[in-house]
């Protein structure tokens, strides 16, 4: 009975691995828009593709529907969610709660290490938006998030802001070759910079700069 048990558990961590893998590929390609926004999904041609069973990806797609990328309807499938504006101002009232608060106290406690990784990435960012490739610069910015999360050490505010960084980093892919990106995208490398100085009350203001020059980017847009 315990050894049955225990056979049990080793395939439901297996499961939860695969589920994991093909969360973050599918993840991936939709944020990137490699899946566009109105995209019909099957389980069959997902699994098919990507190397995995039904089981997987089912539970991959679940999450991706907890998480606003996805909606599973009935009767009519599973479909990529719309990048929607009035979301996006929706995100960025909250991003002035968690987002903040998790940055700033991310910077206060990050070590010596980190604050010297926090300037490379920083350079590194600004060199990838001067070329205007934005995939090396998402990469960059999840290293800088994965640091911080690190430094900051509350899981609350981690898994908070998980999936408003898919949401916010789609919306972006949205609007590469308009002239809105290139000004966040540096705004955002002065927040990193910030967050190098570990200077709580600088990130806050920086990041304020940042939120204000997105709300005012959308409203142009709605209007």
């Amino acid at each position: 009975m315990v050894q049955s048990t225990s056979i049990l558990t080793a395939q439901d961590k297996d499961l939860e691995g695969l589920a994991s893998t093909a969360y973050q590929k599918i993840k991936d390609q939709i944020v990137s828009l490699e899946i566009p926004p109105g995209s019909l999904l099957s389980e069959n041609s997902l699994g098919a593709a990507l190397g995995f069973s039904r089981t997987p990806i089912r539970e991959a797609l679940r999450r991706l529907q907890r998480e606003y990328l996805v909606s599973i309807l009935p009767r009519r499938g599973i479909v990529v969610t719309e990048v929607d504006l009035k979301t996006q101002l929706q995100l960025i009232e909250f991003r002035r709660g968690a987002e903040t608060r998790l940055i700033g106290r991310g910077a206060k406690r990050a070590t010596a290490d980190q604050r010297a990784l926090f300037v490379e990435l920083a350079d590194d960012m600004e060199a990838v938006a001067l070329k205007g490739d934005l995939a090396r610069y998402v990469e960059l910015d999840t290293e800088f998030d994965r640091q911080i999360d690190l430094a900051a050490d509350n899981r609350f505010l981690t898994d908070a802001m998980q999936p408003v960084h898919a949401l916010v980093r789609r919306f972006w892919h949205m609007q590469l070759g308009k002239p809105g990106l290139t000004p966040a995208l540096q705004q955002h490398i002065s927040v990193v910079r910030a967050a190098a100085a570990s200077d709580s009350d600088r990130v806050n203001l920086e990041l304020e700069a940042l939120y204000s020059l997105t709300e005012k980017y959308l409203l142009e847009q709605l209007s």
